[in-house]
């Protein structure tokens, strides 16, 4: 009798986990703009194309101005790999001798 009861519950629980993914799914591939957030998250998360809601279009300019002086003024650098500790400069996307990936 307990395992009966014990497995309703669980597929109550996941009936609503499913429920609730379905509902989320449809709130962000809703094209009529009621939930511009829930959609950003989304596709934030998914590696989308998420372009933030701005009030001001002015701003944005703004935004991506400060944005290009930020990566002209990066300063050239030079550290040890995290992997290997092979010299790495701010010109390498990966790491010459073991092929690591930078940031």
């Amino acid at each position: 009798m307990m395992n009966v009861v014990a497995t309703g519950i669980v597929l109550l629980i996941a009936g609503g986990l499913v429920a609730a993914m379905v509902f989320m799914i449809r709130l962000s591939t809703d094209d009529s703009g009621k939930h511009p957030e829930i959609k950003q998250f989304v596709e934030a998360l998914f590696g989308g194309t998420a372009s933030p809601v701005q009030a001001d279009p002015a701003n944005g300019g703004q935004q991506e101005s400060a944005a290009a002086r930020a990566a002209s003024s990066d300063e050239p650098f030079s550290e040890p790999c995290p992997a290997c500790g092979d010299p790495v400069t701010h010109l390498h996307q990966e790491c010459p001798s073991c092929g690591l990936r930078l940031i």
